[in-house]
């Protein structure tokens, strides 16, 4: 797939993640990383291959890990799923740290996701399109404000600079603040399946359009 590129912006294809969730005692924490970094290394010859994240606990009286490993499309991380190379790596670690769970994600939102109970046959795999409304929920009023108090008062750095700082504090508040804070609220919505409760399936969808509904009013009586 191409990268589709204009002057103002860069648009490009939807990737795909795997996201694997490790209970990993404190005393294997750091042979766990170098298990991680073997296996991204073994990864990185794979076709597709975008990155590696791993994410320590939030809370420190968890020993939960997460680690998301991201390729260009759902077909490139799908052959890395199913090769043997993945298999003996997956091995080790599960021999080495114990068994891990894993949850293959159609967007590059996986890490927002993957704390979602593991033990629910639902969340095997959340709906992309659910996953696109939250982060929109979160994404939109927050570049917002960002664009009408804090750029303006940037301004005289530069476009470039002023982009970026703006963009610093809408990533930093989309992954430590607003997105935990939203899949909590919200993930009984994102984990149920519409034939399994669809009152509950539209009323997500209707409220989450009424707010984005809503931000829009507001923000046009704020900006004009």
């Amino acid at each position: 797939m191409s990268t589709v590129c204009t002057s103002d912006i860069d648009v490009r294809p939807a990737e795909a993640s795997m996201v694997i969730v490790h209970q990993v005692p404190p005393q294997l924490t750091d042979r766990f990383v170098e298990l991680q970094e073997e296996i991204t290394l073994v990864a990185k010859q794979a076709p597709g291959y975008v990155k590696t994240q791993v994410y320590p606990p939030a809370d420190t009286n968890s020993d939960q890990w997460v680690a998301m490993m991201t390729f260009a499309d759902q077909d490139s991380l799908d052959r890395w799923y199913e090769s043997s190379e993945r298999s003996v790596q997956a091995a080790k670690i599960s021999e080495e740290i114990g068994e891990f769970s894993v949850k293959k994600m159609p967007t590059g939102f996986g890490a927002w996701f993957a704390r979602l109970d593991d033990d629910d046959a639902a969340s095997g795999q959340l709906p992309g399109w659910k996953m696109v409304m939250v982060v929109l929920l979160a994404l939109y009023p927050t570049v917002m404000l960002t664009s009408a108090f804090i750029n303006p008062w940037l301004s005289g750095l530069g476009l470039a600079v002023t982009i970026l700082l703006g963009n610093i504090v809408s990533v930093s508040l989309l992954q430590w603040v607003l997105m935990p804070q939203l899949t909590n609220v919200m993930q009984r919505w994102l984990r149920t399946p519409f034939a399994q409760a669809p009152l509950l399936n539209i009323g997500g969808v209707l409220g989450i359009t009424a707010l984005l509904g809503c931000f829009t009013m507001l923000f046009r009586q704020i900006t004009g």
